[in-house]
């Protein structure tokens, strides 16, 4: 059990504020249509929102990526938290078919 823990822990705060910052640049792109180069370009911002997350550690900087600036790492910590729990969950489901088979 200790095991499946730490497995969660580590890949959940490697993932949590990647995936927040693509989920911050994808929402909040204000330059994107509704076309499909504009669904594209929501990806290409998300994608440089999710390296400026790593890189400025949750607060990116001002109109970067054409997006407006805000602390992210309240939300990095809520993604961390979900992210935890389904690994967890995971791994446990996983030493269970183990364990059966």
């Amino acid at each position: 059990m200790k095991k499946n823990i730490l497995k969660s822990l580590i890949i959940s705060s490697i993932l949590a504020l990647p995936i927040t910052g693509f989920f911050y640049g994808f929402i909040n792109c204000k330059d994107c249509e509704n076309s499909i180069s504009g669904f594209l370009g929501r990806f290409f911002i998300g994608f440089i929102e999710s390296f400026l997350a790593i890189i400025t550690l949750g607060k990116p900087w001002i109109n970067e990526a054409g997006t407006t600036s805000i602390n992210l790492r309240g939300y990095a910590l809520l993604v961390f938290a979900v992210l935890f729990l389904i690994f967890l969950f995971y791994f446990k489901k996983k030493d269970l078919k183990t364990k059966h088979s």
